[in-house]
């Protein structure tokens, strides 16, 4: 996998912040590559990110596992719905340019906020409508 650019991991970064400060709900948001290498973290809880990009990585293969298997197209997003919260994985682009977006939240977090800064997060990461 090639290396990603500044202006890009910058990109990363920033919409790390903007998923914490648009969130309320939010605990923490990751961006990684599809191999499991953080590119760019933001938390309000403290977490393993090393693990979450692992578990994120693993999380993304499964989904497009899943959908492959199934028929049912590309997969957008994967959702955790645990008993204190949600992690919700956005696969985003393809290729070499692959990444994976990820946010942790509390089990309150309302899922169609969710999915639309997600959507924008796609938007903001490779410049085309999601």
């Amino acid at each position: 996998m090639k290396p990603m650019d500044s202006a890009y991991e910058e990109r990363c970064r920033q919409l790390t912040r903007q998923l914490l400060d648009s969130l309320d709900g939010a605990l923490a948001a990751l961006v990684c590559r599809a191999d499991g290498i953080e590119i760019a973290q933001a938390q309000r809880r403290p977490v393993d990110v090393a693990r979450l990009a692992a578990v994120a990585s693993s999380l993304g293969a499964l989904g497009d596992a899943a959908s492959r298997e199934a028929g049912i197209g590309s997969p957008r997003c994967v959702l955790v719905d645990s008993s204190m919260g949600r992690l919700l994985v956005r696969c985003v682009g393809q290729g070499e340019q692959a990444v994976i977006v990820a946010l942790l939240t509390d089990a309150q977090m309302v899922l169609g906020q969710v999915w639309a800064q997600l959507r924008q997060a796609e938007t903001l990461l490779t410049g085309s409508p999601a």
